[in-house]
């Protein structure tokens, strides 16, 4: 593996994973896919041992928009931990409730590469594709029960909340850069140290504040 990319290799572990499984889902049986969730999670831990083996490693990739860390692999494991409970613990209930598809096992995977990739961004463009990565996957999780008038009126509701924070999330990294000149995380730090009282700045991270806490259901925006 290229050294640029080995501090993509959980990444690309977990984003082959979901390519794999949508490749196995177009095969026959229609129904009963039960196995794809075993091949979903050996991804995960695949991806999980792959994050623990770059402790202590430093790397940037793709000009420095993604930084390799011990805290980007701190949360890549822990990322990967909880989505390996998500995939043992319901398992069983789809197959009791007979919904074992192949697109619940990538919907949940796709929501773990967002936020491995958001845990690795250094640039807000990066952030903003891992959140609406992680975001749209869940949009279509929260409705995938589509006999249920509950399930899909809950999707609709998050989307279009999700869509309205997604507003204000980009309108804050629009007067950023107006601001600063730029939208790479470093950089910013060092150019907000003499701006610190520039309503612009200041505008633009209460509007992505107010876009993160409407994506996480955050109080006030609960």
């Amino acid at each position: 593996m290229s050294a640029a990319l080995v501090p993509l290799a959980p990444l690309l572990l977990v984003a082959a994973t979901a390519g794999l499984l949508i490749v196995l889902d177009l095969l026959p049986p229609r129904e009963g896919k039960g196995h794809l969730g075993v091949v979903a999670l050996a991804g995960v831990v695949a991806a999980l041992a792959g994050a623990l083996t770059l402790w202590g490693r430093e790397g940037r990739a793709f000009g420095g928009m993604l930084l390799l860390d011990n805290f980007a692999v701190f949360l890549d494991v822990v990322i990967c931990y909880a989505a390996a409970l998500v995939l043992l613990l319901s398992m069983d209930y789809l197959r009791r409730n007979g919904m074992e598809s192949g697109e619940y096992y990538i919907l949940v995977l796709l929501a773990t590469l967002g936020m491995m990739l958001m845990a690795q961004a250094a640039d807000l463009i990066v952030i903003f594709l891992a959140l609406e990565l992680m975001s749209l996957s869940l949009y279509v999780l929260a409705g995938l029960f589509r006999g249920r008038l509950t399930s899909a009126e809950s999707s609709m509701k998050y989307f279009l909340l999700g869509a309205f924070a997604t507003g204000f999330f980009v309108y804050g990294i629009a007067l950023i850069y107006g601001a600063t000149g730029t939208t790479a995380l470093d950089r910013i730090a060092a150019a907000s140290g003499g701006l610190q009282r520039d309503p612009l700045l200041l505008i633009g991270f209460g509007l992505l504040l107010v876009g993160f806490g409407f994506k996480i259901s955050s109080v006030p925006f609960h």
